[in-house]
């Protein structure tokens, strides 16, 4: 086991993934790991920062050496049940999840995980056993709780989602993630005005949260506000200095394919082909194609009505995590 105040270079590491400066953090923990190579933290946390940066492949190969050290270790087998998850590798995951729960059957984050991946799957009712087991452990878990929500959200039992996310609010009005859980079930149920007071509540706790203009700018598109939705986009954007984050591209993606802006859709959905894996790679692609079909249809004046790209996943998402 590596403890920080034995590593500096782990410690600097660590500081700097908490910053959000992977690839500076990455080169820490390789120090740390060429200084200590049974060092199954670094291996982890290499593993978690290649995960941030969507490097998926290189991340699930840190966890399993880490493994490999340490194969007790319920936080590795559960960063890499997330990282399979976010691969859209739902069965490997939850053969993670379980493996970790084998070991620690009051890991909320591994039962959280499972049920994460089986919401993927649309197992939704299955995804709700697994949660009520988690309840059993901690029936205030906020995670949990959010997770209930998110699937009753699935399930369209939208009024039963919303009493799901407000517990956690009446434990806690500024979190974030359940009034974007809020404001996403309303606008599944077609309340485009709900959902900006909640979005925009979000921004009155912290004007920074991204995920809260990425949101606003969503429900513009359905609103078919496409200009003021990119305007949240490019403020988005603007604020991460234009580092890339997946529902901010795609959501900039959809919205300039709604405007005919074909030529920036395609060069967006170029950086996320190169950037990503799985089925985010594969829906990249194919919405390159469908573009570049919208573009030769303009191009011969055979275009009406401007289509949206296929396969967006730019509404906000509760539930995923490391």
């Amino acid at each position: 086991m590596v403890k920080s105040n034995e590593n500096s270079a782990y410690k600097r590491g660590q500081e700097l993934l908490d910053q959000g400066l992977y690839k500076e953090a990455i080169e820490q923990f390789d120090i740390a790991i060429n200084e200590q190579p049974k060092s199954w933290k670094a291996l982890n946390s290499k593993g978690f920062a290649y995960q941030k940066m969507s490097r998926y492949t290189d991340a699930v190969e840190c966890f399993d050496k880490a493994l490999q050290i340490n194969p007790q270790s319920v936080e590795v087998l559960n960063n890499k049940g997330v990282t399979l998850s976010m691969r859209g590798l739902y069965k490997d995951a939850i053969a993670c999840f379980d493996e970790a729960v084998a070991i620690d059957q009051t890991s909320l984050e591994a039962l959280n995980g499972k049920a994460i991946a089986l919401q993927h799957m649309f197992s939704y009712k299955e995804a709700l056993d697994v949660l009520e087991q988690a309840m059993k452990i901690d029936n205030k878990h906020t995670q949990t709780l959010l997770s209930i929500a998110v699937t009753l959200q699935k399930l369209k039992q939208y009024e039963r989602a919303i009493s799901f996310f407000k517990k956690v609010l009446s434990n806690d009005k500024t979190n974030i993630k359940a009034w974007n859980g809020v404001g996403v079930t309303y606008q599944l149920m077609g309340d485009n005005n709900s959902a900006l007071k909640c979005f925009t509540k979000i921004l009155n706790i912290d004007s920074h949260e991204i995920q809260a203009w990425i949101s606003i700018g969503f429900v513009y598109q359905k609103m078919l506000k496409f200009n003021d939705a990119l305007k949240c986009y490019k403020k988005a954007q603007m604020m991460i200095n234009n580092r890339y984050h997946h529902k901010l591209y795609d959501g900039l993606a959809s919205c300039l394919t709604k405007l005919s802006e074909f030529d920036q859709a395609i060069e967006v959905y170029k950086q996320i082909f190169q950037r990503e894996e799985g089925k985010k790679k594969w829906d990249a692609q194919r919405s390159i194609k469908f573009v570049n079909k919208l573009k030769r249809k303009k191009a011969i004046g055979t275009l009406n009505v401007p289509g949206s790209a296929p396969a967006s996943d730019a509404t906000p998402a509760e539930g995923e995590g490391a």
